[in-house]
């Protein structure tokens, strides 16, 4: 099977695109991990959450996690993830004050999951006996089903603040209207455009779009997840300065 020239040059071009990605993640990475505090644009959202569980307990509340409607494996992985990294944050600030999120979900694998990233907050410090895996609910596999039993949970009396961060569809309007209309802290975040209308309807605090992906890097501070962001700003500079030269290129030279 031979190769044609066409080919060779998709595959140089594949390489050196790996490479350059590579070679600004290392840079973005090792510029990072000098910085004290990374230089992240501010997001109210996840201002939001620093010390959310704190002051949530503290008026004797819980604070509700929603990881949205879909699960892990498939295309919403990512998301699913983001949320992930949510719970392991709200874990790590109330665990040492004996309180945790009430983290609900819609598939079995990632109640298993979300359940592991619970015990080992508690693990993590030395508290592996106050973990209660009944923190983690499986509530419904089909979305309208889980966003009824979700809202349930959001209305109860002891539940003082919202998040949710996931996939989710239509059924949005069930969760974001019952923490809506008790007027209680809402935190929403998910890559669905269609629901995105209805998130900044409800809730101040509103991740949009990318952002949502970014939550690694804003809660951990961490310098793989930093150095990331920086790469992916690099490269969005690099295209837009491409498709300008390529513009006037073909105006200069085409005419």
């Amino acid at each position: 099977m031979s190769i044609t020239s066409s080919d060779g040059m998709n595959m140089a071009m594949s390489v050196g695109l790996f490479l350059l990605i590579s070679l600004l993640l290392w840079w973005f990475v090792r510029r990072a991990r000098r910085q004290k505090t990374p230089a992240l644009r501010p997001i109210s959202a996840f201002k939001m959450l620093r010390g959310l569980l704190g002051r949530v307990a503290e008026d004797g509340k819980v604070v509700h996690l929603s990881l949205g409607t879909s699960g892990v494996g498939g295309e919403q992985t990512a998301v699913v993830v983001s949320g992930l990294s949510v719970l392991c944050y709200l874990a790590d600030q109330g665990v040492p004050f004996g309180v945790s999120p009430i983290t609900t979900v819609a598939d079995p694998v990632l109640m298993l999951i979300a359940q592991d990233v619970l015990y080992r907050a508690h693990q993590q410090k030395g508290l592996a006996t106050r973990y209660r895996s009944t923190d983690v609910q499986m509530v419904a596999s089909d979305p309208t089903a889980y966003a009824v039993g979700a809202q349930d949970i959001i209305n109860q009396e002891n539940v003082g603040a919202n998040v949710m961060i996931g996939n989710f569809g239509d059924e949005y309007l069930l969760l974001g209207e019952a923490g809506a209309q008790r007027e209680i802290v809402q935190m929403v975040g998910s890559d669905a455009v269609n629901v995105q209308p209805f998130m900044l309807a409800t809730s101040e605090h509103v991740l949009l779009g990318e952002e949502i992906f970014a939550t690694g890097a804003y809660l951990t501070h961490r310098p793989e997840y930093v150095g990331s962001l920086y790469v992916q700003d690099a490269l969005r500079i690099l295209i837009v300065a491409a498709i300008v030269i390529g513009v006037l290129a073909k105006t200069v030279l085409g005419s």
